[in-house]
């Protein structure tokens, strides 16, 4: 039983197979119905009359679902996952993608290393050796942290504002010295 993915950048594909590690025999990816990306994937897979066509691109593999009660009805039949199923679960690999990378930020971070080495760190470890990712994930922490500074920003900005509106200074004389 098994059935096409088409990952949206190679950066997911090397992701899905530090998920789902491929078997030595045929390199297939062993879907683990434990996690909770396979089993949504299990759950948007449908049955059909004909071998579906192999979709085109390198970021293409080809998942084989374990033997258990959620899946024994697709025993015998071709699977295939419809191009709206296969948008649905990329936007799902992208959310556990990142969960997983923040995560391991924050762990890290409260260990004291640098964003460098756990960038470093965390595309060995997930084994993303196909795309040059460094970059990509790097920006995307970047971000995320301006995102974080601008927002404390704010909340000081509002809190100074409250402030002095609070001690409405606008009454005192102004021969005073602060």
């Amino acid at each position: 039983m098994t059935v096409f993915f088409k990952a949206e950048s190679l950066l997911l594909t090397d992701y899905i197979r530090y998920l789902f590690p491929p078997t030595e025999s045929g390199g297939l990816c062993k879907l683990k119905s434990s996690h909770l990306f396979g089993q949504l994937l299990i759950s948007h897979v449908q049955t059909c009359l004909l071998p579906p066509e192999r979709p085109e691109g390198d970021t293409v593999i080809e998942i084989e679902l374990p033997k258990n009660d959620a899946t024994q009805a697709y025993c015998g039949h071709f699977l295939w996952l419809s191009s709206a199923a296969m948008a649905r679960l990329n936007m799902a690999l992208k959310a556990c993608f990142e969960l997983d990378l923040n995560l391991y930020y924050a762990r890290a971070t409260t260990c004291g290393f640098q964003k460098k080495d756990i960038v470093e760190a965390f595309i060995t470890s997930r084994g993303l050796v196909s795309t040059e990712p460094y970059d990509a994930l790097h920006k995307r922490i970047y971000r995320r942290e301006a995102a974080k500074r601008e927002k404390l920003t704010q909340v000081l900005i509002r809190k100074l504002r409250y402030i002095n509106e609070a001690l409405d200074m606008s009454g005192l004389p102004t021969d005073l010295k602060i």
